[in-house]
C-alpha cells in the first residue's frame, strides 16, 4: 500500500518466511522502526482516513510508551486500528539462530549515532562524539545511516578519530536488515546517544549496550523530539549496571516477541491469501495522491502525527520525491546475515 512497508527489508523478510518466491505488495502498513508513541501517530499518520480494510500492523501490543487500548488506535466504529506481529528482526535472528548462520561475536564496538533523514536534521557534534567514544572504547565500527553517509563533515568527523565507517545501505535495499543482523551479531558493545530501533535489536541479539554521548537534537520542533520522554520510560538503558538479560527481556516486549505469527496467519494479515492487484494500484496511485495530499495540507492527520516534522514547508517534500515516490519491488534475497558496506 505504501513505500513504507518495503523499508529495510522489513517486507522482504516476511516474504520468505511465508514461504514466498517474490515481494508482494501489502493490504496495510507495516510498522517499521521502532516508536516511543504508537505507530498510528509516529507512522501511519498520512492514512488515518483509509478504513479497516488496510491492517495497520504493529510490533508489539505490549509497549511502555503506548498500548493498542488508548483511544486514538480505534476507528470511529470502535474497531480496533492494530494488529501486532512482531518486528522482522526477530523473524530473521530467529531464522539465522535456526539455520547455524549468525556470525561468531568478535569484533570491537559497532557505534550508530542518532541520524538524521532528507526531512529531519540532526543538530549535534559528531566531532565530539567521536572523540568521546574514541576515548571511552576505543577505535570502533561506526555504522552511519545513508543520509548522514552521504555528508563529508560527519563522515569526516568519525573516519578522523580513527574509527571504521560502514553502512546498512539504502532503507529501500532489502539487505539492509541482514547487515544490522551482520553487525549486532558480530559487536561484543554496540552504542548510541539515544535509545533506538538499533539499540533494542542488539540487546535482543545479545550485544552489551550503552547509551551515552552528546543528545543530538532531532528535528526543527524540540518540543516534539521523542528523546525527551525516552529516559523516564526506559530508565534500564540509561543505567550502566542494569544485567543485560533484564535489557533484553525489555527489548524482547518491546519489538513484539509475544506478538510474532504463524506463516499462515501473517499471510492473512498481510493480505497475501489473496490477489493484490488492489494493494499495487494503491501503492503506485492513491496511495503517493494521499500523502501528496498531506504534504500540501489537504487532507487532515491525527493529533500529534508528523509533529517532529511541523514548521516545515511543502518544498522539503518536493527537494527530494524520489525518496518518497514508490519504486518498483526488488527481488528477494537470501534469508540470512550479510556483512555491511563500506564506503
Amino acid at each position: 500500500m505504501d513505500i513504507q512497508n518495503h523499508y529495510y527489508g522489513h517486507s522482504a523478510v516476511f516474504a520468505l518466511y511465508c514461504g514466498s518466491r517474490r515481494l508482494r505488495h501489502v493490504s496495510g502498513l507495516i510498522q517499521h522502526g521502532w516508536t516511543v508513541s504508537s505507530p498510528i501517530t509516529a507512522q501511519f499518520g498520512d492514512f488515518a482516513s483509509w478504513g479497516p480494510a488496510r491492517r495497520r500492523l504493529s510490533w508489539t501490543s505490549s509497549s511502555r510508551g503506548w498500548s493498542p487500548d488508548d483511544a486514538g488506535n480505534f476507528f470511529s466504529d470502535g474497531t480496533p486500528m492494530l494488529d501486532a506481529i512482531g518486528a522482522p528482526y526477530l523473524y530473521l535472528l530467529d531464522a539465522a539462530r535456526a539455520n547455524g548462520a549468525v556470525p561468531e561475536r568478535t569484533d570491537r564496538t559497532l557505534v550508530l549515532p542518532l541520524h538524521g533523514t532528507a526531512l529531519l536534521k540532526v543538530d549535534g557534534d559528531h566531532g565530539a562524539y567521536a572523540q568521546l567514544v574514541r576515548e571511552k572504547e576505543g577505535p570502533a565500527t561506526v555504522c552511519l545511516h545513508i543520509d548522514d553517509l552521504h555528508n563529508d563533515e560527519i563522515l569526516d568527523a568519525w573516519r578522523s578519530a580513527g574509527h571504521d565507517v560502514v553502512s546498512a545501505g539504502d532503507r529501500r535495499d532489502p539487505q539492509f536488515i541482514g547487515r544490522i543482523l551482520w553487525m549486532m551479531s558480530v559487536a561484543k558493545r554496540v552504542v548510541s546517544n539515544r535509545l533506538s530501533t538499533s539499540i533494542m535489536y542488539a540487546a535482543v541479539s545479545g550485544a552489551d549496550v550503552a547509551i551515552y554521548g552528546p543528545d543530538f537534537r532531532l528535528g526543527a520542533n524540540a518540543a516534539a523530539d521523542p528523546g525527551l520522554v525516552m529516559r523516564d520510560l526506559w530508565p534500564e538503558f540509561y543505567d550502566e549496571s542494569t544485567p543485560q538479560h533484564v535489557l533484553t527481556s525489555i527489548a524482547e516486549a518491546e519489538l513484539g516477541r509475544g506478538d510474532m505469527r504463524t506463516p499462515h496467519e501473517l499471510s492473512r494479515l498481510l493480505g497475501w491469501d489473496a490477489h493484490t492487484v488492489v494493494p499495487f494500484l494503491e501503492y503506485w496511485a492513491s496511495g503517493p495522491l494521499t500523502k501528496a495530499q498531506t504534504v500540501l495540507g489537504l487532507k487532515k492527520v491525527p493529533e500529534g502525527a508528523h509533529a517532529t516534522e511541523k514548521g516545515l514547508s511543502p518544498w522539503h517534500w518536493i527537494r527530494h520525491p524520489l525518496q518518497h515516490l514508490p519504486s518498483p519491488l526488488p527481488k528477494l534475497p537470501a534469508m540470512a546475515a550479510v556483512e555491511p558496506l563500506r564506503p
